[in-house]
């Protein structure tokens, strides 16, 4: 078995689409589970989350057309 090290020597000397490919199947790979996820995010998702209950449903939305001003301001 080849060490850490060497896996990712290898992984260097690939060609750039191929590293993307390989990243995309290791992250593919893994699951939920074992992705650790520190006491602080979980703190950080549950105020964001707590936030939008405040938020009236009317409010937590916007039509395509304002997303797109926003996002592509020039474009209009």
């Amino acid at each position: 078995m080849l060490a850490k090290s060497e896996i990712q020597q290898e992984a260097m000397n690939l060609p750039a689409h191929e590293r993307i490919e390989l990243v995309v199947e290791l992250w593919d790979s893994l699951v939920p589970g074992e992705i650790p996820v520190p006491d602080w995010q979980r703190d950080l998702i549950r105020d964001r989350l707590a936030a939008l209950d405040d938020i009236l449903p009317e409010k937590r939305s916007l039509p395509w057309e304002a997303v797109r001003k926003r996002v592509f301001p020039d474009r209009t």
